[in-house]
């Protein structure tokens, strides 16, 4: 369904200036991407003040622009007090206009994402799911404003401090909600586990009474308040949906549910839980399609990009796993590639940001870890990963700034885990083996 900008400016409390009648459907916040006939929100950004593209938006074809200071464009311009909160705003008030057959959010320390792009290929064509991570309160409302007409809606909820989770989950309003984990991610904004819990349960709490919260067993619920079923998943017999999980040779994961094994095209044994939460919560949202079905379909199933995706340049394997890091999925990370066969196995590990006062603990606690490894080469690149220097020799690099030194460590037929979280940019170092192989030819 589409709205008027005169509505636009009612939505989002603004002054209208232009035209009352133009059709807008959906908004965007980049001027870059596709924007004809959505409504541009003028952010101002960490590097840009979005208040600098306007002009560009209107000849791209947006339906209307909401700013915080005049504008002689093109198309009907809405001024607002506070743009990002305009963006809530409308998200909010166009939720209640949503016909979806079912609304999925999804929240943890690690997983998230690829649970997302997992229910996303369960459910067929007619599935809006946040892009990338979207997943904060600016990617929130602009997955919500591309829902309308979707059967499915899958949203994406993430938070790096006390607070963030609960007008979030009030704007998604799930029927189904998805916990894949709890772990220490984030301790500079929530300080502890027991935090992390109480916040991520804030989307739990959001579900109606006739709802579904599907969580892995090994989660614990009993202090939070929610008031949907909760449905625990795992390989104990106690657990409300049974399943197996392993991996193969080559570390893909294997799921069993309901008699039946599958072999996903994602690597880690932590993915078949994600499959597995994916393909319940894809069953209470839509019951015509048969688990059986959704096996065959989460088989489709691939990584995001620096989330575990294997990478082949020339003879070199990466796994790319750069996107983020935190003890957890560090560790989860390491797990998976000790038990794999290569040529020669190499890691170049980066620093696990956002650990506050726990970072240097952390990573100490690394050390023995990279250990049980038993790989050919280590590379820990950051400042806080000098603390994950066991006994064995590493090659402590600052940063990648000079990726030469890196990259002429790796030879022909090396697997290499890059493991690191996002401030890091270990997939640099495959976009310059990338250019090398290029270069070559």
């Amino acid at each position: 369904m589409s709205f008027l900008s005169g509505q636009l400016a009612q939505y989002v409390n603004g002054n209208l200036i232009g035209r009352d009648d133009v059709v807008c459907f959906g908004a965007e916040i980049d001027s870059r991407q596709p924007i004809e006939g959505k409504v541009f929100f003028a952010l101002h950004g960490e590097h840009a003040d979005g208040h600098d593209f306007v002009e560009m938006a209107a000849q791209s074809g947006c339906s209307a622009v909401v700013v915080e200071r005049s504008y002689e464009v093109s198309v009907p311009v809405i001024v607002v007090r506070d743009v990002r909160k305009a963006l809530y705003d409308l998200a909010k008030a166009r939720r209640v206009e949503l016909n979806c057959d079912a609304v999925i959010a999804v929240t943890g320390s690690v997983g998230k994402t690829t649970t997302k792009d997992i229910l996303a290929c369960l459910l067929g064509d007619r599935v809006v799911a946040s892009r990338n991570s979207f997943n904060n309160d600016l990617g929130v409302p602009i997955t919500v404003l591309g829902a309308e007409g979707a059967q499915f809606l899958v949203a994406e909820i993430g938070a790096n401090e006390v607070g963030e989770i609960e007008p979030l989950a009030a704007l998604v309003q799930p029927d189904i909600a998805i916990l894949t984990s709890v772990g220490d991610a984030h301790l500079e904004g929530f300080g502890d586990r027991k935090t992390i819990l109480q916040e991520k349960a804030k989307l739990l709490e959001a579900v109606p009474k006739d709802g579904h919260v599907i969580v892995p067993e090994t989660i614990d619920l009993a202090s939070t308040d929610i008031s949907a079923l909760i449905v625990t998943v795992g390989e104990s017999a106690s657990a409300d949906i049974q399943v197996s999980m392993g991996t193969d040779e080559f570390g893909f994961a294997t799921l069993s549910m309901d008699g039946e094994e599958v072999k996903l095209s994602l690597l880690g044994q932590h993915n078949a839980m994600n499959a597995a939460l994916g393909i319940v919560a894809a069953s209470y949202a839509n019951q015509e399609v048969s688990i059986s079905e959704l096996l065959i379909r989460v088989c489709n199933a691939g990584a995001p990009k620096g989330r575990l995706r294997k990478v082949e340049i020339g003879e070199i394997v990466f796994l790319d796993d750069a996107y983020n890091a935190n003890p957890t999925s560090m560790r989860s990370a390491l797990e998976l590639f000790s038990g794999l066969k290569a040529n020669r196995k190499v890691m170049i590990l980066g620093d696990m940001l956002e650990l506050g006062t726990s970072s240097h603990s952390e990573h100490r606690l690394l050390a023995g870890v990279i250990e049980k490894v038993d790989a050919d080469l280590v590379v820990l690149v950051g400042k806080e990963m000098k603390a994950a220097v066991g006994s064995s020799a590493a090659i402590c690099v600052e940063n990648i700034n000079d990726l030469q030194s890196i990259t002429s460590l790796l030879r022909p037929r090396d697997l290499v885990l890059l493991k690191g979280s996002r401030g890091l940019c270990l997939e640099k170092i495959i976009d310059s083996c990338r250019q090398t192989k290029v270069l070559e030819h």
